[in-house]
């Protein structure tokens, strides 16, 4: 058995050496190939003439100065390249920008921030639309960025409605209590709401409503829901 082994390595031994050996060769040979093709060039070049070889200086500047302006070029475009894409991200981002203002403005997107909670309880019902709207107008002349009642969010398009017991908006039914929410200077939002005579102290003389207003650190308005858009085909002819 060692025998067998000892008779394998001296195979893998000699074929390594076998191996290294036309290495070597193909790297003298390819040394040897080198040196007589800078021997050749370089007697060629001892035998032009001066004006030969200022004739060959002249040309490969030339070359040099031509794959100099390529280069540039190459830069230059690529800058181009560079600055259209970084144009056109930008204009992508702002567009962006402006859809997401839009949505928030419309009120399909979930917001929160600083602001004022309002709670309202009406034991009686006697509160009807336009004592809601009031306050929602106070709060928007006081710079109320998003609005909220009872997890609605209120946009340019709610309509409020009277019914029996209850009031409809944005096709849903609000009910006492009312939780009005509002976004935007606290202070500001609260003095507009509590200012003396105003809507506060005419709700508070009531019989039956109580009117509780509270500054919030952090006030969440919920997002509409797109509405849906119905696709009607052509009238073949027209």
């Amino acid at each position: 058995m060692r025998t067998n082994i000892f008779h394998l390595r001296r195979i893998q031994s000699k074929r390594m050496e076998i191996t290294i050996a036309i290495i070597c060769a193909i790297i003298g040979f390819l040394l040897v190939t080198q040196f007589r093709v800078q021997g050749a060039l370089s007697r060629k070049l001892m035998e032009l003439s001066e004006q030969d070889l200022g004739q060959i200086i002249r040309e490969l500047n030339v070359e040099i100065d031509a794959l100099h302006r390529e280069v540039t070029g190459m830069r230059i475009q690529s800058y181009k390249y560079r600055r259209e894409a970084a144009d056109k991200q930008a204009i992508l981002d702002e567009a962006a920008r402006n859809l997401e203002d839009l949505r928030i403005v419309a009120g399909f997107t979930r917001v929160q921030g600083n602001g004022i909670q309002i709670l309202i309880a009406d034991k009686e019902g006697i509160l009807n639309e336009h004592d809601i709207l009031e306050i929602i107008q106070e709060l928007r002349a006081a710079g109320a960025e998003g609005i909220s009642i009872n997890d609605q969010r209120v946009v340019a398009r709610s309509a409020l409605e009277k019914r029996e017991g209850y009031i409809k908006m944005n096709g849903k039914r609000i009910q006492s209590p009312y939780a009005i929410k509002a976004i935007g200077n606290p202070e500001i939002l609260y003095q507009a709401v509590t200012l003396p005579g105003g809507i506060k102290d005419a709700l508070d003389s009531l019989e039956g409503i109580s009117f509780r207003i509270t500054r919030e650190s952090k006030v969440i308005l919920p997002g509409l829901r797109p509405p849906k858009y119905r696709y009607i085909a052509p009238i073949k002819g027209e």
